[in-house]
């Protein structure tokens, strides 16, 4: 009879796989460069995620420059050499928008969402550094939601409530591979090692 609830059991597990897609990633510590997270964490901690926020948290700069530059290119184009103001003055406002976007990029390449046996971590920012963090212990629930474009392209939000106050790490944003990164936040919430 075992055998025939665990063949049964396997059958519901294949089905719910096949109807939920493909299997997602593994997402542990390795994913992402570990001297670049080891300094948020405590000597007595172990880290069982540490990711970049997804990429599409820069398409809104990457299209703003995108179209900035082209609307400025067309301004050379449309008017002649001879006007001065647009000729020295497209230069300036594109450099800008060059180095807007890429102070996007280098911000996103420097965030991390961190999850220890301890606590939830999110360090944001490049020149000015933030550094949210939830204890475990403090996490009474937690759930994550998806957008048709976060479908789409592989991000989600993390929703935490906690038993204290208002928290800064209510909400975490653009999390990529959120099916893989919920289930390692759960083993870390009621794994067998948790007390």
């Amino acid at each position: 009879m075992t055998r025939s609830a665990g063949s049964r059991a396997e059958v519901v597990r294949r089905a719910a796989s096949a109807a939920s897609g493909p299997e997602p990633a593994p997402v542990d510590a390795s994913t992402t460069e570990t001297h670049a997270i080891r300094r948020y964490l405590l000597p007595s901690e172990t880290c069982a995620i540490a990711v970049r926020r997804h990429w599409a948290i820069i398409i809104g700069p990457l299209a703003v420059t995108g179209f900035g530059i082209a609307f400025l290119a067309l301004l050379l184009w449309y008017f002649t050499s001879a006007n001065l103001i647009v000729k020295y003055g497209v230069w300036p406002v594109g450099t800008g928008l060059l180095l807007w976007c890429s102070g996007h990029i280098l911000t996103w390449r420097n965030d991390y969402f961190i999850v220890t046996d301890k606590r939830i971590i999110l360090a944001t920012g490049l020149i000015g550094r933030r550094v949210n963090m939830l204890p475990l212990t403090q996490v009474t629930d937690m759930s994550y939601r998806r957008s048709p474009g976060g479908r789409l392209l592989g991000h989600g939000t993390f929703v935490m409530e906690s038993a204290g106050q208002d928290q800064p790490l209510r909400e975490v944003e653009f999390v990529p591979r959120p099916d893989a990164v919920y289930l390692k936040v759960c083993d870390q919430l009621f794994g067998p090692n948790v007390d």
